[in-house]
């Protein structure tokens, strides 16, 4: 018994040798700051990443800390707004996480000017024609993998 806590300390300290950076060792250690490390105010602020706080990687856990940090100075809407789309995105599965993501990251190629234009051209849509978009990219998902719409206005060619 004894002999496993030596090796256990040992291990933990050529970590802490490794990293020269004491925080990242500890991350690495424990996947980054608990739920119950959290202060009332951050755990209000995140109340709904809650139940996959675990699941979060320590990267992700510090960069939603540092968002709860800055809450409480943003405008009441901003709050408002924030709040729903934590709600939806902890809604999300894993895949459709994913999807976000990398659509995220891919709209960042197209210039803003082409996305205002797209925006403003969808916006022109009678709810109908909003619903039978919705629809034929519901069924275009369902036979390929997610990705960014594919709307006319944003393509590059």
């Amino acid at each position: 018994m004894r002999r496993n806590f030596v090796k256990t300390i040992f291990l933990t300290m050529i970590l802490l040798c490794t990293f020269s950076n004491l925080s990242l060792a500890q991350t690495v250690l424990s996947n980054g700051p608990s739920w119950g490390s959290l202060s009332n105010s951050q755990k209000e602020t995140l109340s709904t990443l809650e139940e996959d706080w675990n699941t979060l990687s320590s990267e992700q856990k510090v960069k939603w800390i540092q968002l709860s940090n800055k809450y409480e100075t943003l405008p009441e809407a901003e709050r408002e707004r924030l709040k729903s789309r934590m709600a939806d995105w902890a809604k999300l599965s894993t895949k459709d996480r994913r999807a976000a993501r990398s659509n995220f990251i891919k709209s960042l190629d197209i210039p803003n000017d082409k996305k205002s234009e797209a925006w403003e051209a969808y916006q022109q849509l009678s709810p109908e024609e909003k619903k039978q978009f919705a629809d034929e990219a519901a069924e275009k998902n369902k036979t390929r993998k997610p990705s960014l719409v594919n709307a006319p206005s944003l393509k590059t060619n």
